[in-house]
């Protein structure tokens, strides 16, 4: 490895980084991609991409690329409210449909992308440590050889556990939620592949998905407490899975009758947790490096995307580059608070499970089973809609 310098190094090779790379390097900027992995595997993370995600998507310029690639339009969903399925295109803000796809495979396709726009890839590349400065600087090693590279802007895009949030000082701010969730990808699932299932069960306060993705697979999860006696883990608890799947939502159940398990079954903490003001001294935040919602609520790659064309938008508006990252920064303050509070909201209605909760429930489940746009649409219609007051009371069931 050869020292040099460049305009931007995003820390991580992920879908959001390599969408930030390949418009970037398109843009003649000089951009270096460095990857720890030199190859993805599934960890079960985000594979649902909410209608204005993919409106996100269309903004970077990757939406034909992923359509001809490796996702899955998935127009309708099914929200076990009654009555019939909703129809994305026509009742979101975007009029776009969501999208499922194969994590690793979308990966490589976008690191590919940015490949052949012009950035420069390293893979299999460890990286030691980050200067914040003017330039910031990188420390990456690779077998027996280290380099210090030099950048106008380094972009920590090295997710939940990032390293590059604490090189660079960034303070965490961490919210603790009592609830836990648990994916698998299942291939045999008896149903169609342009509808989505989620189903709440409040009084267990759990919640139970299906998803559909290319090739005949399904990303099935199932939220549910932390206080549960058990921690679903490991191919031995597949079982286990479908059972309390069944449990939460059992009209649901026959689909997975026959369905065949296909990868890793593990469960993850539903925290949240961010950094306020992603951007300081040469060094900006993406994805869940700077802020991580609620994975029950499916809106992690949504606001990565959005922080990739947000902070690209800003770069190519502004020869300023700190000043640029800055403004990004602000703007992600914003748009992750609404999505954080839409996400609260969800959990005290849906699955919390105080007696204040339950009396919450009393008031606002039989009004949302008369009107179910009394849910704000803020998962799937994004965080640009209007939030105050007056929402949340109707949500609620206070007017």
């Amino acid at each position: 490895m050869s020292s040099s310098h460049y305009d931007l190094i995003t820390v991580g090779g992920g879908m959001a980084a390599s969408a930030l790379a390949k418009c970037m390097a398109e843009s003649g900027a000089k951009v270096l991609i460095l990857e720890q992995e030199t190859r993805f595997r599934d960890r079960i993370r985000g594979e649902y991409l909410m209608p204005w995600g993919v409106a996100e998507i269309a903004a970077l310029g990757i939406y034909d690329l992923f359509c001809r690639e490796c996702a899955q339009k998935i127009p309708w969903i099914d929200l076990g409210m009654g009555g019939p399925p909703r129809e994305f295109t026509t009742t979101t803000a975007q009029q776009q449909p969501a999208m499922g796809y194969s994590h690793p495979e979308m990966q490589e396709v976008l690191l590919t992308a940015a490949e052949r726009s012009g950035a420069e890839v390293r893979r299999g590349v460890t990286v030691r440590g980050v200067e914040p400065g003017a330039p910031a600087f990188v420390i990456a090693a690779s077998g027996k050889n280290s380099d210090r590279i030099s950048a106008r802007l380094v972009v920590g895009a090295d997710g939940r556990s990032s390293q590059t949030r604490k090189w660079a000082g960034f303070e965490l701010t961490k919210e603790p939620n009592p609830f836990l969730i648990c994916g698998i990808v299942l291939k045999g699932v008896a149903t169609r592949d342009d509808i989505a299932f989620v189903q709440f069960n409040p009084e267990l306060g759990t919640v139970a998905t299906i998803f559909p993705q290319t090739k005949g697979r399904f990303r099935v999860y199932l939220g549910y407490p932390s206080t549960m006696s058990y921690r679903l883990q490991g191919s031995g608890d597949v079982k286990l899975l479908f059972s309390e799947f069944a449990r939460t939502a059992p009209v649901l159940a026959p689909f997975l009758s026959g369905a065949e398990c296909i990868g890793p079954l593990a469960s993850f903490e539903a925290d949240d947790f961010w950094v306020k003001h992603p951007y300081r001294n040469g060094v900006a935040l993406i994805g869940d490096a700077a802020a991580t919602s609620d994975p029950t609520h499916g809106q992690g790659m949504a606001i990565s995307f959005r922080d990739a064309r947000v902070l690209r938008d800003h770069l190519l508006a502004s020869p300023d580059w700190d000043s640029a990252g800055h403004a990004y920064a602000s703007e992600h303050d914003n748009y992750f608070a609404k999505c954080h509070t839409a996400g609260v909201w969800q959990r005290q209605v849906f699955q919390e499970q105080t007696p204040e909760a339950r009396l919450r429930r009393q008031k606002a489940m039989p009004l949302i089973a008369e009107d179910p746009t009394r849910v704000p649409d803020y998962l799937f219609s994004g965080p640009d809609l209007p939030m105050d007051d007056s929402v949340r009371a109707r949500f609620f069931g206070e007017v």
